[in-house]
């Protein structure tokens, strides 16, 4: 079904429009306010003037969240390309500054979390940068259409984002390698592949669309670890490991960083497994935008020195 039509562009002041992309993506008046920098009885106002102009209710109060109806998410995708045209019309062709205020939201894995952002935040503190990052949740099912309404403006992840309306580029192949405490009783300077496989591990969950660590070791050598726990995240990994016989796998810059912190010690890895690759992804409504060509060219020189 095609999107209905916008009003005539005489009859609708764009202010409104803004309006109405803000709380699509925020969900919620007191954040929309805030990012628009208006009060909150200003917003209601405005989606009282929307609800008449587009003859919908276009939100539902649903607990601390405005629900958006069918008629509003049909809307959402006309309006930011609309939004998109005009501030690319308008927008400054010079680089960016980074003393001006400004937020970006990202979606980034636990890689990412624990050893790129504290980096990029003490690099934006050396800078007097004003720059503010905002980290969504775990991306999920909705991520696409999150990236579509500049809820989601840039990530960083191990899994490609389908569609050609996506830019994506490979800034970093990362090494696996195995923890376990420092104390070990069986586990010496280096595994064989017969020891790694008799040891009890600590496995990540894999996410939808992730290839299986366990499938691909099945069918690299023909036999399943023997998995004592799984989590879904790497960052509980170290204090599972640091108090337990149990082995993990996991990215060489993480597995480095938590040795620092926690009574473990990396070993090579015996798995004949290539190094993960990590992308970042952006939509294609981004290219133009001054500060997020900053952001990005900032970030790939960053996981260039990891």
């Amino acid at each position: 079904m095609n999107a209905p039509p916008l009003p005539r562009l005489r009859a609708v002041d764009l202010n409104l429009l803004t309006v109405l992309d803000v709380v699509l993506t925020e969900r919620n008046v007191t954040r929309a306010a805030e990012r628009l920098g208006m009060t909150q009885p200003a917003v209601s106002s405005a989606l009282g003037r929307l609800r008449l102009l587009f003859n919908d209710d276009l939100f539902v109060r649903r607990g601390k969240e405005m629900a958006p109806t069918p008629r509003a998410l049909a809307l959402a995708g006309p309006i930011r390309k609309a939004l998109d045209l005009i501030h690319a019309s308008f927008a400054h062709t010079g680089a960016f500054d980074c003393t001006a205020s400004r937020t970006f939201r990202l979606g980034i894995s636990d890689l990412g979390e624990a050893i790129l952002l504290p980096r990029f935040l003490q690099w934006l503190e050396q800078l007097g940068a004003r720059v503010r990052l905002d980290i969504c949740r775990e991306p999920g099912a909705s991520l696409q259409n999150e990236m579509r309404l500049g809820k989601v403006e840039l990530v960083l992840d191990h899994i490609v984002i389908p569609g050609d309306e996506f830019r994506r580029t490979r800034v970093l192949d990362v090494e696996l390698v195995s923890l376990v405490r420092q104390d070990h009783p069986t586990v010496g300077p280096s595994l064989t592949l017969d020891e790694y496989m008799a040891l009890e591990h600590v496995i990540i969950e894999p996410r939808e669309g992730q290839t299986n660590l366990a499938e691909q070791i099945q069918a690299l050598v023909g036999r399943s670890r023997c998995v004592r726990a799984q989590v879904p995240r790497y960052l509980s990994m170290p204090f599972i490991v640091s108090q337990s016989n149990l082995v993990c796998t996991l990215p060489l810059p993480l597995a480095r960083l938590f040795e620092q912190h926690f009574p473990v010690r990396v070993v090579s890895c015996p798995l004949p497994i290539q190094p993960i690759p990590l992308f970042m992804m952006w939509h294609a409504c981004q290219d133009g935008d001054p500060a997020h060509e900053w952001l990005r060219r900032s970030l790939i020189e960053l996981c260039s020195r990891i």
